[in-house]
């Protein structure tokens, strides 16, 4: 089943309640954008948490005590396999990186989580094309594992991503403008 997930990237606590209650009402799963500062509030919907920081380690387990159902990791590694049984764990895998530096570790993660843009942590870039051969050649590898695309995803763009094997679309700062051209 596919899944269409809006990305939260907080500024601040405010912010980030203010971009939760801006949500859709039938939303009830949501993609939290984890950057190097902390910030957090409790919120109805379930989630998932992007570490996108330098020691996942280090905050890893506080997330899965947040709640956190999926938690995606730019690193990882056997460390990370103790927290399969809390929470789904996944590899963010940039654009620039080979795929074949990254294959071996994926025994250790439950989807793969691939970027479609070449500057993370930070919303409004466009999807980078080359995504389209990457998820091609993912999900002829590992046709049986979840596979996100974050980045860039708007509705010119998400149908042929889900052609490709895409489970799983995380959408940003487009999110209103998809999420209303799929109740029309």
């Amino acid at each position: 089943m596919h899944q269409i997930i809006p990305a939260i990237l907080p500024k601040s606590v405010e912010d980030l309640k203010k971009k939760i209650a801006a949500l859709p009402p039938e939303i009830t799963f949501i993609h939290f954008d984890v950057l190097e500062d902390d910030i957090y509030t409790e919120f109805p919907q379930d989630f998932e948490a992007h570490l996108m920081v330098k020691e996942p380690d280090k905050i890893i387990e506080r997330w899965i005590d947040r709640g956190a159902k999926r938690v995606s990791v730019h690193i990882a590694g056997h460390s990370l396999a103790k927290f399969r049984e809390r929470a789904e764990i996944g590899l963010a895998i940039n654009l620039d990186i080979p795929l074949e530096e990254v294959l071996p570790l994926l025994d250790f993660v439950d989807f793969i989580h691939l970027m479609s843009i070449d500057e993370i942590g930070a919303q409004g870039h466009p999807l980078d094309e080359r995504i389209f051969k990457r998820l091609a050649e993912v999900q002829a590898k590992f046709p049986d594992t979840p596979i996100s695309i974050d980045g860039g995803v708007n509705k010119d763009n998400y149908r042929k991503l889900l052609e490709l094997g895409a489970d799983r679309l995380i959408v940003g700062s487009r999110f209103q403008e998809l999420w209303d051209s799929l109740k029309v």
